[in-house]
């Protein structure tokens, strides 16, 4: 009588995956065989994958060295968090940064490297810091006008996003909600690759 055959005995070794947590996101490659230089093939899966735009704050920060934030970036990390800032989150451009799990977070014209310890996620925004915007009158409340944005805060009693801006480089004293506010361009400057996004949108609606 012939010896049931054994599945895991038949399965090649070689196509065993590299990471054995069937719940991980990370994606994995079933190819054995490594790239050259100490490079794996799962590597390359996880150091390309692109990761979608998120919006969020860090409320808390840690009193010791944090062994979340890149070790060049502390300094700015420090100066930027905790904060109400809504940091706009994206993949590094460095593809060692990216394997080892670090994603750039940028306020303006700042910006660190971490991991998205101690970090808020907050709703996508359409609006950026430096954005050009019109503010909407509102049925009279508020004046129509172009104006700049220089800060993207979060209320933390509203639980809602809020935006500083400023006229010919004035700051305007209140904040304003995303629903007082329209994107704009300036007639006779080329469009941001944002801005034509934008424009195409609005006209296939």
């Amino acid at each position: 009588m012939a010896t049931p055959i054994d599945e895991n005995t038949v399965r090649d070794p070689r196509l065993k995956p590299k990471f054995e947590n069937s719940n991980s996101s990370i994606p994995f490659s079933w190819d054995s065989s490594d790239l050259g230089d100490g490079v794996s093939s799962v590597q390359i899966a996880h150091s390309e994958l692109k990761q979608p735009t998120k919006f969020g704050v860090f409320l808390w920060w840690t009193e010791q060295t944090p062994s979340w934030v890149h070790s060049d970036d502390v300094k700015t990390a420090d100066s930027l968090i905790p904060s109400d800032r809504v940091f706009l989150r994206t993949d590094c451009s460095n593809a060692s940064d990216r394997e080892l799990g670090f994603s750039k977070f940028q306020y303006g014209g700042q910006y660190f490297r971490g991991k998205p310890a101690l970090w808020l996620e907050v709703p996508d925004q359409a609006i950026e810091i430096g954005d050009r915007v019109e503010i909407k009158s509102q049925n009279g409340k508020l004046k129509p006008q172009i104006a700049c944005v220089i800060d993207i805060l979060w209320n933390r009693t509203k639980r809602t996003v809020e935006f500083l801006l400023s006229v010919n480089e004035i700051p305007i004293r209140r904040r304003f909600l995303v629903s007082d506010l329209r994107p704009t361009v300036r007639l006779g400057e080329h469009l941001t690759t944002r801005e034509l996004r934008r424009e195409s949108n609005r006209s296939m609606a």
